[in-house]
């Protein structure tokens, strides 16, 4: 495992190309966008097993999976996707060693270096964001589905106690993302001719 920079197979697939990373906001329901056509899609989480209704709004392919959590699953999503990539910090030491093999990992000091610079956990898809700036070279990056926690994402499920409090405005959860500093960092990631963040 090489968790102290991003691989040369990383590299490979994403300088210099048109890349698409697509966010998990719920927005993008009901809506179409090309997405499968650019040169290299980049996906994150539970978007390896994306619903229907959601293939409809933003395609299928997958080039790279981008995920931090789904531990108990990685042997089947390993297997499933043509690459992986994992970003969190946390759970490296429970991913059998066979596992870690046929994956790639985001560099531990990229995370501590993103964490400070946001005051604030950062989400995958801007550790997503901040490890392609650093590799695209003269490439470009279009993100899809990114509304920075504005909206639920697409896999939220909320239980009849959480609506309950919901009904009487009552605080069900804490989100440890700060989706205003997130969108300031991702919105400066890069020059404008080479970001292009589709409203989703």
């Amino acid at each position: 495992m090489n968790d102290s920079e991003v691989s040369a197979e990383i590299k490979s697939l994403i300088h210099g190309r048109d890349v698409a990373l697509v966010g998990n906001s719920r927005k993008v329901l009901g809506k179409a966008f090309d997405v499968d056509d650019h040169d290299v899609v980049i996906r994150i989480n539970g978007a390896w097993d994306l619903p229907k209704e959601l293939q409809d709004s933003v395609g299928n392919r997958i080039d790279l999976l981008c995920i931090s959590g789904h531990k108990k699953e990685i042997d089947s999503i390993v297997d499933a996707v043509p690459m992986i990539m994992w970003m969190s910090p946390k759970n490296r030491d429970v991913i059998s060693e066979n596992t870690k093999k046929s994956m790639h990992f985001y560099p531990l000091d990229s995370w501590q270096n993103l964490f400070t610079k946001i005051g604030a956990r950062p989400s995958t898809g801007c550790m997503v964001v901040d490890m392609v700036r650093d590799i695209i070279g003269d490439g470009h990056l279009t993100l899809y589905g990114f509304d920075f926690f504005e909206g639920d994402s697409w896999h939220t499920r909320y239980s009849w106690k959480k609506r309950l409090k919901m009904l009487f405005g009552q605080e069900i959860y804490t989100n440890p993302h700060d989706g205003k500093k997130e969108a300031e960092y991702i919105k400066a990631a890069l020059p404008a001719s080479q970001l292009t963040i589709v409203k989703p």
